[in-house]
């Protein structure tokens, strides 16, 4: 061996080392050995440096913002509502929903994006049928994390090791390539899960209430029927006047909420406010009093609305919060109408708590006590600077996060995934060319902002991958894979091609439990694919076994996002993830293994 190769293997171990350790950044760990390998000449700056131009920077870029923008045109959401409509009828339905859900999403998004939106849905279902979160969660998560392997767009990982196999073989990977795997190795999660798994899913319930729904809100304010939409007729006596001059208030008791004028903008209700023709209403009051004033001043009455619909309102405009009177407040026992509360805090009462009474008529006279707590609604930066003058505290923030809302961008966006998706199989574009075109199109169309976009891209991982090719191509080009290769081969004299093929598959797996997987795929595809062509095996199914093995962090949660995610709310331990992790893992790769082994050895 070269010192070169000695060097090249050395700095591998220490890489491991470090990495597995998780006290050094790994994004900072690859960009080090970047460095080292370019300073010690094994790898010239310009190939070391042009790492960040290969195509799967690209395709890796493509996909956050395409994923950014899914989730936040609500097409994500679109799927999750599936699950509320059928998953009420029992845990059977509710979990086989989950998961179907949650591996059709990660095909296509991050898997820690799809745990963050279907948590909160499975989270508010299980609440309503009375069942523990911790038996939805770790299948949802588990799930997520092997639902990636289903498209080679499912998680960078893939993206490395097809990038890998094109630089060694010319051919890369296809969409596809690595699906009919993924839906063996989903399938067997399922059926554990749904069969002898379930016994061992434990039924604790969390610690801390989760944030609560619009619906269950709405419920316990009783507005189901007290917020109404009222629009200007053009015969209308009210056109031309302000809101204040306006009667609604003082004779009907109608409290105004906010007015969405011709141009469609949905603007906080204000005293100054000159009404015109087609102008909608907001209001809540007693439906007889909304009668009245409709009559009185001929208005349409355009039905009830949901608090829902409070959320489809642009981002900068109005928002829901729960907001209570401490004991030391200076309201106590003062109206609002003395406050004057709205000119004050720039917020609207939709509803008044009171222990378990709920106030909603003749607010402006109510006399605060100490401990109400009010609904209320208004732009976002006046709920934010609630509490400034210690007379209020902002108790729940009811405002949507990303995912929540299904916006008018979401069949754009979907049409959008569509086409590219076409163009890759159909062959008329190459993955990062079609990724690429993917996201500008999304962008372009105001699918998602283009700040939004930059901040969807994860630049640690983008770094990560960067820094970790070079050593990839290190163990190549000074013939250290090829040495690794040989030792594993020695190792397996008697085993033969399918033996090596799985000690290099359990390698991996090992080894991605205590450092990225997109580190894994790196540094174990140029090994894997230099242990087939020493055998005159073909290349390729080590290089599927690698995707496979590098993704299977998920049977601990030590380096598994998606585990990380729902181990508070699920109550779960180490325990829990290894009893349904290894009995998975195990029979995974047998599938794996096996198919690898009938199709291709």
């Amino acid at each position: 061996m070269t010192i070169q190769t000695i060097f090249t293997i050395v700095l591998l171990i220490a890489t491991l080392a470090v990495m597995s350790s998780q006290k050094v950044r790994t994004d900072l760990v690859a960009l080090v050995v970047m460095l080292l390998l370019v300073l010690s000449g094994i790898v010239p700056a310009g190939q070391a440096f042009a790492a960040f131009g290969q195509p799967v920077m690209i395709i890796v870029a493509g996909i956050y913002i395409i994923g950014a923008a899914l989730l936040e045109t609500g097409v994500a959401t679109m799927l999750a509502n599936q699950i509320q409509r059928v998953g009420a009828k029992g845990e059977t339905t509710l979990l086989l929903m989950l998961m179907l859900l949650a591996a059709l999403l990660t095909s296509v998004l991050s898997g820690m994006l799809v745990v963050a939106l279907l948590m909160p849905a499975a989270l508010r279902i299980a609440r309503q049928i009375n069942l523990a979160p911790s038996r939805l969660l770790l299948p949802l998560a588990t799930i997520a994390s092997i639902g990636s392997q289903l498209t080679l767009i499912g998680t960078p990982s893939n993206l490395v090791v097809s990038d890998i196999l094109a630089d060694n073989t010319g051919s890369p990977l296809g969409l596809f390539s690595v699906t009919g795997l993924g839906l063996a190795s989903v399938a067997v999660a399922m059926v554990w899960f749904l069969l002898p798994g379930r016994r061992f899913l434990k039924s604790t319930l969390p610690d801390e209430p989760q944030l609560p729904s619009l619906d269950e809100v709405q419920h316990s304010y009783k507005l189901d029927k007290l917020l109404y939409r009222l629009r200007v007729r053009s015969g209308s006596n009210l056109i031309g006047e302000q809101l204040l001059a306006s009667d609604l208030s003082l004779k009907f008791g109608l409290n105004l909420i906010a007015v969405r004028s011709q141009d469609g903008k949905l603007r906080p209700a204000k005293s100054k406010w000159v009404l015109e023709q087609d102008d909608l209403l907001i209001v809540t009051g007693d439906y007889g009093h909304v009668l009245q004033a409709a009559n009185r001043h001929l208005l349409e009455l355009k039905g009830a609305v949901h608090l829902s619909e409070f959320n489809q309102m642009e981002q900068e405009t109005l928002r829901l919060a729960e907001v209570i009177v401490p004991i030391r407040s200076a309201l106590i026992g003062k109206t609002l109408a003395q406050v004057d509360f709205r000119g004050r805090y720039g917020l609207n009462i939709l509803a008044v708590q009171r222990q378990s009474k709920v106030i909603r008529q003749n607010l402006p006279a109510l006399t605060l006590a100490a401990s109400d707590t009010l609904l209320v609604q208004g732009p976002l930066d006046h709920i934010r600077a609630v509490g400034k003058d210690l007379n209020l505290l902002v108790m729940t923030n009811l405002a949507p996060r990303p995912g929540d809302l299904i916006t008018s961008k979401a069949s754009l966006t979907l049409a959008i995934l569509a086409a590219m998706l076409l163009a890759v199989v159909t062959g008329l574009a190459a993955l990062d060319v079609a990724s690429f075109t993917a996201a500008m199109a999304l962008i372009i169309t105001g699918c998602i902002s283009l700040n939004r976009a930059y901040h969807s891209i994860d630049v640690k991982v983008i770094m990560l991958i960067g820094g970790m090719l070079p050593l990839a191509l290190a163990l190549e080009n000074t013939g250290a894979a090829e040495v690794v290769a040989n030792l594993i081969i020695a190792l397996s004299q008697n085993i033969g091609v399918i033996g090596s093929l799985v000690i290099a598959y359990l390698l991996a797996a090992v080894i991605t439990q205590v450092i990225s997987n997109s580190v894994v795929a790196a540094l174990m595809t140029p090994i894997a694919i230099k242990l087939a062509l020493v055998q005159g095996a073909p290349p390729e199914p080590f290089a599927l076994a690698v995707i496979f093995a590098a993704n299977a962090a998920w049977v601990t949660p030590l380096t598994d996002g998606n585990n990380l995610l729902v181990r508070e709310p699920g109550v779960y331990t180490m325990r829990d993830y290894l009893t349904h992790g290894l009995p998975i893992f195990t029979l995974q790769s047998a599938a794996v293994l096996g198919l690898l082994a009938y199709f291709w050895l």
